[in-house]
């Protein structure tokens, strides 16, 4: 298969679906993690060039392909460019087979455009793609009112989860309460907890096809 994560910010690659990726790359399928969203809150703008090269870095660890887009799209100006946004991941849109992104519900202005982008780029009248929704720490459920409902899971090894941890070591400017690598650990066994297993990721389906 060739997979395609589509995220907001660097760090919601391992955050949302870290286990998942490498467990895929793992098992001999093509899988890429694509940024076209520049920060623009202080930290994020001071550190920007520190977290390019931490995304790189994850990925890497994941087993995954980075990419950066050329001309990244700015967050203060999503709420009027969801159609650039939407432009900018269309070619890896186009190349991918199943594609992770954020739940649309989340508590993050960025998270909700990147989600609706890929939900227009992939309109199944136009092209058929597998959709799957992740959670991420600190953002989904953090709402007036928590909305993520999996619907699927997906089952990791201690291998998987200690690749979700050590690539969110390398995000040292966004360790913080609920999401250290400890965290994303326990995170990881609550969602097996959910369904009688070690490890798990859980997923909402929002695309799928036969």
């Amino acid at each position: 298969m060739k997979i395609l994560a589509v995220v907001a910010h660097p760090d919601d690659e391992v955050i949302g679906c870290g286990g998942t990726l490498s467990k895929l790359s793992e098992a001999g399928h093509e899988v890429r993690a694509l940024l076209p969203i520049r920060r623009n809150d202080p930290r994020g703008v001071a550190h920007w060039a520190e977290l390019e090269d931490a995304f790189r870095s994850s990925c890497t660890h994941l087993g995954v392909h980075a990419l950066i887009a050329n001309e990244l799209v700015d967050e203060r100006s999503l709420e009027a460019g969801v159609h650039h946004l939407h432009d900018l991941i269309m070619p890896e849109v186009e190349w991918a087979d199943t594609i992770f992104t954020h739940w649309p519900g989340d508590c993050n202005q960025a998270h909700g455009s990147v989600s609706r982008a890929v939900e227009i780029a992939t309109r199944p009248f136009r092209r058929r793609k597998n959709v799957y929704l992740f959670e991420v720490s600190t953002s989904t459920e953090q709402g007036f009112f928590p909305s993520f409902a999996p619907n699927m899971w997906s089952v990791l090894e201690e291998r998987h989860v200690s690749r979700k941890r050590e690539a969110m070591g390398f995000y040292s400017t966004e360790l913080a309460g609920g999401r250290t690598p400890e965290a994303l650990a326990r995170r990881m066994q609550a969602r097996g907890d959910d369904i009688g297993a070690h490890a798990a990721e859980a997923f909402h389906i929002a695309r799928f096809f036969l």
